[in-house]
């Protein structure tokens, strides 16, 4: 089971962007799609404590997201869906550091300015499911961190 999770941080390290799945006090689902970093299994994305997505995660810190190859080929897709925890960053040190990895991954944020608005979202793994039809057509692991 640790290749696969070493496949997984590979696959993260190469991807920019996630749709993360949050759900209202409702449950009622919403998606929205998110660039982030990664240092490991856990990913760190940056928006706005306005955002509806803050809100939700509020109310219910359980949150999932997938990430996707492009292709036209079924026996090529390669992707992850993950469930997992998201949390709002309090510590400055970690927040600061999520803030700098995200600057050397996306150069375009380097030059934005800051925004005391902006806050750093924690999503922690809980349960992956690795899927990559290029080794068989079908072919899913599930990781459970």
């Amino acid at each position: 089971m640790d290749e696969i999770k070493e496949q997984i941080v590979d696959y993260l390290s190469r991807k920019k962007f996630i749709t993360l799945a949050t759900s209202t006090q409702k449950g009622e689902p919403l998606t929205h799609a998110l660039a982030y970093v990664n240092k490991g299994p856990t990913l760190y994305v940056s928006t706005s404590i306005q955002t509806r997505k803050v809100k939700n995660i509020q109310e219910n810190p359980n949150v999932a997201y997938s990430i996707h190859d492009e292709t036209e080929y079924l026996d090529e897709i390669r992707s992850i869906q993950m469930e997992g925890k998201a949390t709002i960053i309090s510590n400055n040190e970690e927040s600061e550091k999520a803030i700098k990895m995200l600057k050397q991954k996306f150069s375009s944020m380097a030059n934005m300015p800051s925004d005391p608005d902006n806050i750093i979202i924690k999503i922690t793994p809980k349960v992956c499911y690795f899927l990559d039809y290029t080794k068989k057509f079908g072919q899913r692991d599930k990781v459970e961190y």
